[in-house]
């Protein structure tokens, strides 16, 4: 089953998204969308989303491989992961 999860910034600074388990974190702008998509199996609950603060979130999709995705506003953006303009809280 192929998973799309869409994480949209509406908070008037930066927030941090985490993806688990292999620690990939992306920083968010105001109105920034971040996009997730993998393979999960028919039968898992496709994700779980945790809040570590008012501005730290964290995402566990299930069965993630090497193959997920991460698009920021529609463009890929996996080499954006640690790559942060303000300081990390």
């Amino acid at each position: 089953m192929l998973v799309t999860k869409k994480i949209v910034n509406r908070k008037d600074g930066p927030i941090y998204v985490s993806v688990e388990p292999l620690p990939e974190c992306f920083e968010l702008e105001p109105g920034d969308e971040l996009t997730l998509i993998w393979i999960a199996n028919e039968d898992d609950h496709p994700v779980q989303i945790d809040f570590a603060g008012e501005r730290d979130l964290v995402v566990w999709p299930e069965n993630r491989g090497a193959d997920i995705q991460f698009l920021i506003n529609g463009e890929e953006a996996a080499h954006r992961s640690w790559d942060f303009k303000h300081q990390f809280r």
